[in-house]
């Protein structure tokens, strides 16, 4: 895809935001906020990389993931109010450049932005919007809930936007991949060093040492926002890294994603999250149905079958804890957490038997006891789709289900039936098992519109639209290639031919 020349003065853009910054910084240290001051007074490298990225502005998607990866530990090390205010000034940011860079040229494929994921998301914004009117809602609360209002609608935008190449795919993932390394570095310095005094700190003040400092088990979170979310996370990127490293032709590769995901599956463990398992399972099922290829099939579907038998019906190294509280997932109906979750979401449905829109954005879960006493904030939140259900009612949980889960159908559906680009294939069929494995894992975890997980699941199911469009490209591409080759090989054949008819 072609790109022409930004119009853009840097001149006049630099001069105008060092203004705008200096009278930041002199305001922020009048009211002694020297945090936000100092964060002013980096704009200067910033200019700097967002004038070198007005040129290319597909390279913001790869600024947007780092930066929504390490939210969580930002905002935990800095304790800083309002940093979600600047994630959204970020995210609308980019997209106002990218408007103006259309206006001034720019082809972008809007026409892409068409599709279940983006629609959905404005659909999913306005009936959001709608809830303000909600009898029972907070107005505190519903401002509060702002991302979760136009998330889906704007990072699926930006994504298929920006992400139109499959070599911006393979870097975002390889990208993911030194992410994900940090990540498990930081969870196995909490195991083998501790947690620093920001983290202990932290979890005393939220209340996560309920949780997280069990008598038989410590919970580590890495740099996410718990243990659950942690954990979940590296179930997925233990599937999609396995699945992916399937399919690497380079041996170096290869050895790089097995070794990443056998280390997040390590992880995945010492969190101590029950419902993770779930992820690579739900990976494999998905796999080995939309493989297409029968040993790979047999392999996947083998490998889930003995996986599902050892932790249900097998009391193989129960001695280990970590096997032992992962093993009660298996087996629901023996574990005391299980049925009383059972037991609060039979309450919510009689109470929300009459309040098919919710009781209001936010007010679901203990956390949103600030908000106002009511059953909704006595009852903690053990799924995601049951926060959404309590707070959007039964009409919002539907419309919710149907955007995600009608988008990675879509998804699957191209890859199994358009998408010829083998190498475009297997890296679309590894982020849709994982993304499966997640949206299973949120029934039973809180996590899925945390950061950085909902955002990043956003990203990864926009990858998946623009997945046909990525394949028509690269045929098109191949076909350049092979049509130019052609041309060469009969200008070196035709003078050859006339020699020897003379």
């Amino acid at each position: 895809m072609s790109i022409k020349r930004s119009y853009i003065s840097s001149p006049a853009l630099t001069f105008a935001i060092l203004c705008i910054g200096l009278g930041c910084i002199v305001t922020a240290t009048l009211k002694q906020n020297l945090a936000i001051a100092g964060l002013v007074a980096a704009l200067p490298a910033l200019l700097c990389i967002l004038i070198l990225h007005l040129r290319k502005p597909e390279r913001f998607l790869f600024l947007l993931f780092i930066f929504n990866y390490f939210f969580t530990p930002l905002a935990r090390y800095s304790r800083q109010d309002g940093l979600s205010i600047l994630s959204d000034i970020i995210w609308w940011s980019v997209l106002l450049i990218v408007i103006v860079q259309t206006a001034l040229h720019y082809r972008f494929p809007w026409k892409q932005a068409v599709n279940i994921l983006t629609i959905g998301g404005a659909v999913l914004a306005v009936y959001c919007l709608m809830e303000v009117v909600n009898p029972t809602a907070s107005l505190e609360a519903w401002i509060y809930s702002r991302g979760f209002i136009y998330n889906t609608f704007l990072v699926s935008l930006i994504t298929v936007l920006l992400a139109t190449s499959y070599k911006q795919i393979s870097r975002l993932i390889f990208l993911f991949s030194i992410l994900t390394l940090i990540a498990i570095l930081k969870g196995l310095c909490q195991k083998f060093i501790g947690f620093d005094a920001v983290e202990y700190n932290a979890m005393m003040e939220s209340g996560m040492y309920k949780t997280h400092l069990l008598p038989q088990i410590t919970r580590y979170f890495s740099i996410f926002t718990d243990a659950g979310n942690y954990g979940s996370n590296m179930g997925f990127t233990c599937a999609l890294f396995g699945i992916a490293g399937l399919f690497c032709k380079k041996s170096s590769l290869k050895v790089y994603y097995f070794s990443i995901s056998a280390l997040s599956l390590y992880s995945m463990f010492i969190t101590g999250t029950r419902g993770a398992i779930v992820v690579p399972l739900g990976s494999l099922l998905l796999f080995a149905l939309i493989s297409k290829n029968i040993k790979l099939m047999s392999a996947a579907a083998v490998g889930g079958i003995c996986i599902y038998v050892f932790f249900a019906f097998t009391y193989v190294g129960e001695s280990n804890y970590m096997i032992r509280r992962m093993r009660t997932a298996f087996r629901p109906n023996k574990d005391a957490s299980y049925l009383v979750r059972k037991q609060n979401q039979k309450k919510l449905a009689e109470y929300l038997r009459n309040r098919p829109f919710g009781e209001g954005l936010v007010l679901g879960g203990v956390e949103a006891r600030r908000f106002g006493s009511r059953l909704t904030t006595t009852i903690p939140n053990d799924s995601t789709y049951v926060k959404i259900w309590t707070e959007t009612g039964v009409v919002g949980i539907l419309l919710y289900l149907l955007i995600y889960a009608g988008s990675l159908l879509w998804g699957c559906y191209c890859i199994m039936f358009k998408i010829r680009n083998d190498e475009l294939r297997h890296l679309l069929t590894a982020l849709a098992c994982g993304i499966f494995g997640m949206m299973l894992s949120a029934y039973g975890n809180a996590f899925f519109t945390q950061f950085p997980t909902g955002i990043m699941m956003i990203m990864f199911l926009g990858i998946l639209m623009n997945g046909k469009y990525i394949d028509e490209r690269l045929t098109i591409e191949k076909q350049q290639a092979l049509l130019t080759t052609t041309k060469k090989d009969s200008m070196l054949w035709c003078p050859t031919f006339l020699t020897y008819s003379a």
